[in-house]
């Protein structure tokens, strides 16, 4: 939810609920192990939990702009992915 808040969407607040509201009907909720799985060696450990969200939820894809996710070295049990190269797969 916090990334409804990044400058680089121009979103307010109304948007950012507007948008929420049409999304979440079509989210699962997943129970994070503790401890959680372990994940690939990430540069960036923010981005961390949004690897263990994918394992834990069994994703098909992981879905995501950010670079450091899209270079991860290690191998994934989900192919991890830009939105182009899942929209035009």
């Amino acid at each position: 939810m916090q990334v409804l808040t990044y400058l680089k969407f121009r979103l307010n607040a109304a948007e950012q609920e507007e948008l929420l509201a049409d999304y979440l009907p079509f989210c699962e909720t997943v129970e994070i192990p503790n401890p959680p799985p372990p994940t690939p060696l990430c540069r960036d450990p923010f981005d961390v939990p949004f690897l263990v969200l994918a394992l834990v939820g069994q994703a098909d894809y992981l879905i995501t702009g950010d670079k450091d996710l899209l270079e991860l070295e290690e191998p994934f049990p989900c192919p991890i992915v830009a939105l182009e190269q899942f929209l035009f797969k």
